[in-house]
């Protein structure tokens, strides 16, 4: 029997659950499905990728439990680091660090903070979370560009319904996600900023957890988990099948390529794939930009060597040319000459490269498959005058 409290009243926390185990069990065959897409016909087979594919499913529990239950409710809305070391997916930059948020797009919203040290920041509101909610199409956004900053750093900016000046963000009554997204092309010795978020006129104490709010969390965990892979594997194949070795303008793609990108950031991708004895030159000129960069991510869109500078390349890292072009390398081995781009025992994976706050198109990017044997000469010969 239950306890009572003295009004007489059942407490709601004490009543029975009726068949707790069948509600772990439904979510226990859900997940069971979803670890199909490891057999999915573009899937590579490979030790490691299918390895890194049982991680990443293990990844997306955590991930998708987080979004559907720890920050799921949008009266009392948490600004949370999205991803890092041991969360990755998206196919992310490690130049950027990533915070979000859920929010319902017909309340106001007060985030507050500092600016901090990143060059480039973006605060942006969305329709959904991709692999949580059916579509994920930006709504509006804030960059450094137009963000009002207090002459102490400080930073305050409003989120709700209809237009209004200064720092806000018009929901249109619409957007249910918040993503705040702050580069540096290095982030020795910057501070990134800190921001906290808040329902005007909410209560601060969360209910407790109740077994339908369990219930219907770990629902949207297990479709969380079926949707991500399936999503993010089936980008690597369209890549694979349309730019193999090569870079395809995202202009030039179709809805499938629909990643939700924030404002201002422009991108051309590819899928390499490496024998052992074989390496990928890349080369492009780029112009002055605010920041361009490239990096390199397995078959499930996880960011290959996360924050390792021998994986990736920016305008400010990457070695540049007496003519201003960039030439870089992706090899298994140490390949002795500039802007090493380091798989980490990938032989295959998708190319992602960025071009942020420049009107211009993204630039061509020329690639050359060679054989490792031959890499010095070819690196030393290829586009010299």
């Amino acid at each position: 029997m239950s306890e009572r409290d003295p009004s007489g009243e059942a407490d709601p926390g004490q009543d029975p659950v009726q068949d707790p185990v069948q509600v772990w069990d439904e979510f226990c065959e859900e997940l069971r499905r979803a670890g199909r897409v490891l057999l999915r016909a573009g899937a590579p087979q490979d030790a490691l990728t299918q390895a890194e594919g049982h991680r990443f499913l293990v990844r997306m529990i955590r991930a998708g439990f987080e979004n559907a239950c720890d920050l799921a409710d949008p009266l009392h809305p948490e600004l949370a680091p999205m991803v890092g070391p041991r969360l990755l997916y998206e196919g992310v930059t490690s130049d950027a660090r990533y915070l979000h948020a859920f929010l319902d797009g017909r309340r106001r919203y007060r985030i507050r903070g500092t600016r901090g040290d990143a060059p480039l920041v973006e605060l942006g509101v969305y329709t959904g979370k991709m692999g949580l909610h059916e579509k994920s199409h930006l709504v509006a956004s804030l960059t450094e560009e137009r963000l009002v900053v207090g002459p102490d750093g400080s930073v305050e900016v409003g989120i709700g319904p209809g237009p209004r000046p200064g720092n806000w963000l018009d929901t249109e009554g619409r957007a249910r996600y918040l993503m705040i997204r702050q580069y540096a092309h290095d982030w020795s010795g910057l501070a990134p900023g800190r921001f906290s978020i808040e329902l005007e006129g909410g209560e601060r104490d969360r209910p407790p957890l109740g077994m339908d709010e369990i219930r219907r969390a770990l629902r949207d965990t297990a479709g969380f988990v079926r949707s991500a892979p399936e999503f993010w594997a089936s980008l690597s194949d369209y890549w694979a099948a349309r730019a193999p070795n090569r870079f395809l303008p995202q202009l030039e793609a179709d809805r499938r390529t629909d990643v939700a990108p924030p404002s201002g950031h422009q991108f051309s991708c590819g899928y390499f794939r490496l024998e052992p004895d074989e390496a990928l030159l890349v080369r492009l000129r780029p112009g002055e930009v605010p920041f361009w960069g490239l990096e390199l991510a397995n078959y499930w869109y996880e960011t290959i060597g996360w924050g390792r500078p021998e994986s990736r390349i920016n305008n400010r890292s990457a070695h540049r040319e007496p003519d201003g072009s960039v030439r870089g390398v992706i090899s298994l081995a140490p390949p002795g000459v500039p802007n090493w781009l380091d798989p980490k025992g990938h032989r295959e994976g998708t190319l992602i490269f960025r071009w942020s706050r420049s009107p211009d198109p993204v630039p061509q990017i020329e690639t050359r498959l060679v054989l490792r044997a031959d890499l010095p000469g070819a690196f030393a010969t290829w586009g010299a005058a």
